[in-house]
């Protein structure tokens, strides 16, 4: 694939340093009602420390001195061996007691059921690892994701990869293959791997609205790759109707950096208070700068600009703000709107070209390595058929 890119870029068919990147969820080659859920499995062990800790509360209430030298040191976090330990304990006190039968009942199904559960529950958590929310059992790689191509037409979630590809004149430059269904989180990665590939970063990047967070925009300037890509209010922020009905919202507010405040609607200064390190799911760290205004109470906008019962507080980062404002100057200049325009018919016409001329819509392999591989092979294919076309 990478060698036909390359001859591709010879004869001056295609950009490997200009690219428009977008992706499309993909059906895997997995049972489509056979999966696991991490909050599924979450629940269950908070139900099993709950009922783990009302057993321990009534065997202390009937047997406290038989049960006076054990410490179970808590139920924060359980396992087999901790749930067989403190079972073992609560049958010897309560052995000689005169307890009901739903009690006994209880301890027998937790020593028999509880540990071979969690000890299953570890398993399982280590094949999520920590991006993913769920899998497949059929194909363990696979996540479940929500996909256009719905075989029951009610929006149900399916076994899938993201597949994620940039491409230029229509042609695919790079392509990576993940399993989670958020976008957002798979920027950096493709790119990275495209980096890798060629060995060249690419001078600029377009995408659209998915792609726009903080750390993408962080990453990018730090690479210094000039990136057209929109943030999630861009569009809805370009009309004037709606950009009115947000004029109260944080993104509408006038920030004095000479004074690092903010500006109320009104005009009167929002100070700071205080700011606090916050992780977003990605793991990114983002600094939360916090301001609060003066005197909401006698304010003519109060119920409408501030719906809190004290003066009105906002949080933001700063630094988000600077990256969305230089992102939005970039998108507003001619070579943004060209870039922009672009973008929808480049990327676009590559995966109806392989889903829908060619019926492509679910992978022939599993695992995520082999399914790679497939798509590869897929690229290639759509390379080598525009370009005798």
């Amino acid at each position: 694939f990478t060698q036909v890119v390359l001859l591709l870029c010879e004869e001056g068919l295609l950009s490997i340093k200009e690219l428009y990147t977008d992706g499309t969820k993909i059906e895997a080659n997995a049972n489509r009602y056979t999966f696991v859920w991490g909050n599924s499995m979450k629940a269950n062990r908070e139900k099993m420390k709950q009922q783990l800790n009302e057993l321990w509360q009534y065997a202390q209430s009937v047997a406290a001195f038989e049960l006076n030298d054990t410490d179970p040191s808590g139920f924060d976090k359980i396992d087999s061996e901790k749930v067989n330990q403190t079972i073992d304990s609560i049958n010897a006190a309560l052995k000689d007691k005169d307890v009901s039968k739903e009690v006994r009942q209880k301890l027998n199904y937790a020593k028999k059921n509880w540990p071979a559960t969690l000890d299953r529950y570890e398993q399982q958590e280590r094949i999520l690892g920590e991006n993913r929310s769920s899998y497949s059992k059929t194909d363990n790689d696979a996540t479940f994701m929500r996909m256009k191509e719905d075989h029951m037409k009610n929006g149900q979630l399916k076994p899938g990869y993201n597949v994620q590809i940039s491409t230029n004149n229509q042609y695919i430059a790079s392509y990576s293959v993940h399993q989670n269904a958020n976008d957002t989180n798979t920027l950096i990665g493709h790119v990275q791997q495209h980096i890798e590939q060629f060995g060249q970063k690419p001078a600029n990047i377009t995408a659209d609205a998915g792609y726009g967070s903080e750390q993408n925009y962080q990453w990018l300037e730090k690479k210094r790759i000039t990136a057209y890509i929109k943030y999630n209010q861009f569009d809805r922020m370009q009309n004037e109707t709606l950009r009115r009905k947000q004029s109260f919202s944080v993104d509408q507010l006038q920030y004095d950096a000479e004074n690092n405040q903010f500006l109320c609607p009104i005009g009167e200064p929002m100070q700071h208070k205080s700011w606090t390190i916050v992780e977003t799911k990605a793991g990114y760290p983002q600094i939360m700068d916090k301001y609060q205004a003066k005197d909401c109470k006698g304010c003519i906008l109060n119920g409408v600009c501030n719906t809190q019962e004290e003066n009105r507080i906002i949080e933001v980062s700063l630094n988000n703000v600077r990256l969305k404002k230089a992102a939005e100057k970039r998108l507003k200049t001619k070579r943004g709107l060209q870039k922009r325009k672009q973008r929808c018919f480049d990327t676009e016409p590559a995966f109806a070209n392989i889903k829908h001329n060619h019926h492509f819509k679910r992978f022939m392999l599993r695992g995520i390595e082999k399914v790679s591989i497939e798509t590869g092979l897929l690229a290639l294919a759509h390379n080598l058929r525009k370009k005798v076309a």
